[in-house]
């Protein structure tokens, strides 16, 4: 049987999570207010993100100049080599945007296949855009459930790596679960089976093994 990694980008392939690293360098205060009716799920991701945007005061360069600050896991390069050799495929799913996603794989040099949110500059302006949206559920911008769905049919086993609100749902129907943060706390309190990791590291032993 095939073996796909859907793996969250925001916390868990970066070491801090760049949604809300940009907002927090460039919002003017009151995003904080939208944020927690996101986290309750009284808010969609789409809806965040507008009202928060017109919160927002940044250009292309600011933004790929605080990007590059940010560090992925020490471990994730290791992992890709390991799933390489394995045959395991890789798959980035995130409820955050194409733009952060492309100019962290630019200054790491590595290319995975991905699923996201859209975000571009169009006449110094930001813009957004949420192709992957689900059409029965309006939570995240980009569902990543429906992508799991699509590898489940043609037959793949599906292991599943997060850490955040957006990965709750998809929890649930993954074959193997490895979670942190918030999705490791869900995962325990609503009894989903799931093995927990601090970094990447702990990810490859345990495949090892």
């Amino acid at each position: 049987m095939k073996k796909v990694f859907l793996i969250d980008f925001d916390g868990t392939v970066t070491k801090v999570d760049t949604v809300d690293l940009m907002v927090k360098e460039f919002a003017k205060d009151g995003w904080q207010y939208y944020e927690k009716l996101w986290e309750k799920g009284e808010m969609s991701t789409e809806e965040c993100a507008i009202e928060t945007l017109k919160l927002m005061e940044v250009d292309e360069k600011k933004l790929l100049d605080l990007l590059y600050t940010v560090e992925i896991d020490d471990y994730f390069m290791e992992f890709l080599n390991f799933c390489r050799e394995k045959d395991y495929e890789v798959v980035i799913v995130s409820d955050g945007y194409d733009f952060n996603i492309k100019t962290i794989m630019n200054k790491y040099g590595f290319d995975v296949k991905f699923y996201s949110n859209k975000l571009w500059f169009e006449d110094g302006k930001i813009k957004v855009d949420f192709p992957h949206k689900s059409k029965d559920c309006d939570k995240c911008g980009m569902c990543k459930l429906e992508v799991l769905n699509k590898y489940k049919i043609r037959g793949y086993y599906v292991v599943y790596v997060g850490d955040g609100y957006s990965d709750l749902c998809v929890s649930q129907h993954a074959d193997k679960v490895f979670a942190k943060g918030v999705l490791e706390k869900y995962c325990k309190e609503n009894e989903i089976p799931c093995t927990s990791f601090r970094n990447f590291s702990d990810i490859i032993e345990k495949l090892k093994r």
